[in-house]
């Protein structure tokens, strides 16, 4: 009986841990898509994997440059904006209206 309870225990905490890590995820996502609404934002944007997992979520160029951005926990978008992470040519910006891929150079 009271293995059934810690193994209980440490399922819930679990799926606490998990549920906490993909709600930041979404809430990243909500506050991208607020301000990007044209934006074909998914994993694949930021991470070099289109579905990483965690310990294997490497970031690409413009993921880099979103963690350099951040401040106090917000994001400066306005600085995001202004870069050419992947070096195509195309502004962040009009990448993101676009519907393109910012961290992708073959992506304008």
């Amino acid at each position: 009986m009271k293995r059934n309870s810690l193994a209980s225990l440490a399922l819930v905490a679990a799926i606490t841990l998990v549920a906490g890590a993909a709600f930041a995820t979404m809430d990243l996502q909500k506050e991208f898509l607020a301000k990007y609404p044209d934006s074909k934002m998914k994993c694949g944007s930021c991470h070099t994997k289109a579905m990483p997992k965690k310990g294997d979520a490497e970031v690409n160029k413009f993921g880099a440059d979103m963690n350099k951005v951040k401040k106090d926990g917000k994001y400066d978008f306005a600085s995001l904006d202004k870069m050419d992470s992947d070096g195509d040519g195309v502004s962040n910006a009009d990448e993101l209206k676009k519907g393109t891929n910012p961290g992708d150079p073959a992506s304008k």
